[in-house]
């Protein structure tokens, strides 16, 4: 699917839309708010910044939110790029026939998903699987999403950053290739002690001693619980 180029300041939607990252409201009109491309899906108005942007390449695990279904045999899934994947009934993670039991049965539109890119076509499709180990539907708590240049410094050397923060407060956490992060915590008070401690990670990713900085204050926040 083709996407438009917006810049800041442009119009992009009229009336009542429900409205993603990258755009702003003013009174009845939607304008973009980044220069990035514009994706009406489904009722939702959004623009994807072009600075930073995620460009997928075969062995990445991304987080995805599937948008809908294609040709009946497949989903679409909203990996974070300019382009939606592609899940083909065979790429589930269990023996799926598309011609008995409807795909929207198995994964509605809305479902978040853990999966590996296995293909990026020179003609700019995206395959995904959920046959790779790790991959699995996602239920529950919270996603956010950070620039995909700062995914190595969140994830640290040899996983020291994100098992350090596991560690810490006991929450799940899974960071995909694509920039989205997914939050699973026992409570509201420790997802938002994770989120914050990401949020620092990615604005302090260039400086020296990140990870025992983002320690220290995970412990001062926990202390606050």
């Amino acid at each position: 699917m083709e996407r438009k180029l917006v810049i800041p300041g442009e119009e992009v939607a009229r009336g009542k839309v429900k409205l993603g990252d990258g755009v702003y409201r003013d009174g009845e009109r939607v304008y973009a708010s980044v220069l990035g491309l514009l994706d009406t899906a489904r009722g939702q108005v959004r623009v994807i910044p072009l600075t930073g942007r995620y460009f997928p390449k075969v062995g990445d695990f991304v987080i995805g939110v599937v948008k809908g279904t294609i040709y009946e045999t497949a989903w679409e899934v909203d990996i974070n790029c300019p382009y939606l994947a592609i899940l083909n009934a065979s790429d589930y993670y269990r023996e799926v026939d598309p011609f008995r039991t409807p795909l929207r049965r198995v994964m509605s539109p809305g479902t978040t998903i853990y999966a590996y890119v296995r293909e990026v076509a020179p003609n700019r499709r995206i395959y995904i699987t959920m046959r790779q180990r790790g991959s699995r539907v996602i239920r529950g708590g919270r996603l956010i999403q950070i620039s995909p240049a700062k995914v190595p410094r969140v994830i640290g050397r040899k996983r020291s950053m994100i098992s350090m923060i596991v560690k810490e407060t006991g929450c799940r956490l899974l960071v995909g290739q694509n920039g989205l992060v997914w939050i699973g915590a026992k409570n509201q008070a420790v997802a938002d002690i994770v989120e914050r401690a990401v949020r620092k990670i990615e604005a302090e990713a260039h400086t020296s001693g990140l990870t025992d900085r983002i320690k220290e204050m995970i412990v001062k926040e926990r202390e606050k619980v």
